[in-house]
């Protein structure tokens, strides 16, 4: 791909085109889908799942066009093309000090996708993995699906990952450690100590430690480390697990990752993938935009932090200014995770009652979504322009007496 990257005429502010012109609602209305615009009714603002309405990088859209000329979309191999693994191991190794190489790096088709692989690789029928409460439902079906049994501990927007409930839960059948870091639906970055405790228990315990990064670039002031950045020894028993669908708006192209930094770990969840038999694995033109977007898309991911920035505090001012709601701002993902304190409302009934009379659609903090420990809450996804964000909050605050009053008339 060229070095030189012609700019969208959508970037001509400098901002990304974050700022300078308002999404097309007409084009996520019909590919947006998981709960977003394409799913919604036409008068409805979806702040509902995680991936952007921003369009991509520009340096990804000119990647993809390059590839494509050429017409020929043969096999790629098993594991990868070598310049997607070179990609994010050069960008683990710079970006986040984290010790990685492009053989141990392992392409997938998607980050979704790869917490399923790593569970049914590392799982036993029985075996128990400890994951937190609340997080993104994909910990525990992943580790259902293998057969194996999820025990939550709980994590706190004000105290984290609580520490005596982690030892507590490991017994001879715990196999994983699961960590979400940075935390989805907190927003929350793991602390090093907490960090280097998770690490020291793995070792005692001889677990694996299995680390979701794929938010850790959407982050505000501090970046978030990483476990596996600590020391050799736990670089060598975690399996990091990554994507591009949150940093760059790829979500349907479906491309992840696998970072092993053990040989035989490696290859013990290669094997399970059946990539090698061309049963599984992921698709070469998305490898081409992953690559890119880490390789050239450096100035549009930093304008897009910028612009989320803004909005995040923009939204968490104006959620927490709200009767009954405290909304701190998160210190990473797009992701605000307002608490309800309103006795007697669930998140469930202010869900339905946003959508019916405000026509905002969001997520509750239902245990079906992220555990038990997420009820009273509800999420609003922000990766979107400023005009839709101050839409949807203008909906909220005209109808929010309605939203926290009891409707004899309604089900909710």
């Amino acid at each position: 791909m060229s070095r030189s990257t012609p700019r969208s005429p959508h970037d001509a502010a400098g901002d990304g085109g974050f700022e300078s012109r308002a999404v097309d609602r007409g084009i996520l209305r019909r590919r947006a889908f998981n709960l977003r615009w394409a799913e919604q009714p036409d008068d409805v603002i979806p702040l509902t799942a995680a991936d952007p309405d921003l369009p991509c990088p520009p340096a990804v859209r000119q990647a993809i066009v390059e590839y494509t000329a050429a017409g020929n979309f043969a096999y790629g191999p098993a594991a990868g093309l070598p310049a997607f693994r070179e990609a994010v191991a050069d960008h683990l190794q710079s970006r986040r000090q984290t010790p990685a190489s492009p053989a141990g790096i392992q392409a997938t088709d998607s980050a979704a996708s790869a917490l399923f692989l790593v569970a049914r690789a590392l799982l036993e029928p029985g075996d128990e993995v400890v994951i937190f409460d609340p997080v993104d439902f994909l910990f525990a079906a992943s580790t259902e699906a293998a057969g194996g049994v999820v025990r939550r501990v709980p994590f706190t927007r004000a105290g984290g990952l609580d520490l005596d409930r982690l030892r507590a839960a490991i017994n001879p059948r715990t196999r994983i450690i699961a960590l979400c870091n940075p935390h989805n639906p907190f927003g929350r970055i793991m602390s090093p100590a907490a960090l280097a405790a998770v690490a020291e228990l793995a070792e005692r315990h001889d677990l694996w430690v299995l680390s979701d990064e794929i938010w850790a670039d959407i982050v505000y002031e501090d970046p978030c480390p990483s476990v596996a950045a600590l020391q050799r020894a736990i670089s060598r028993r975690t399996i990091i697990v990554g994507g591009f669908s949150k940093t760059y708006g790829l979500a349907g192209l479906r491309i992840g990752y696998i970072r092993t930094d053990d040989p035989a770990l490696g290859e013990r969840i290669f094997a399970c993938s059946h990539a090698e038999k061309t049963a599984f694995g992921a698709a070469t033109l998305s490898q081409i935009a992953a690559a890119a977007a880490l390789r050239h898309g450096q100035p549009w991911y930093r304008a897009f932090i910028a612009h989320l920035r803004g909005v995040r505090d923009h939204l968490c001012d104006r959620l927490d200014a709200l009767p009954g709601l405290r909304c701190p701002r998160p210190q990473a993902t797009y992701l605000a995770f307002p608490r309800i304190e309103i006795p007697g409302l669930s998140a469930e009934q202010l869900t339905e009652r946003l959508l019916r009379h405000a026509r905002v659609a969001v997520v509750p903090g239902a245990a079906r979504w992220f555990g038990p420990g997420a009820e009273g809450h509800i999420r609003l996804a922000f990766a979107t322009d400023r005009a839709t964000v101050d839409a949807a909050l203008a909906r909220v605050e005209a109808h929010w007496d309605r939203c926290i009053t009891a409707d004899p008339a309604a089900t909710a």
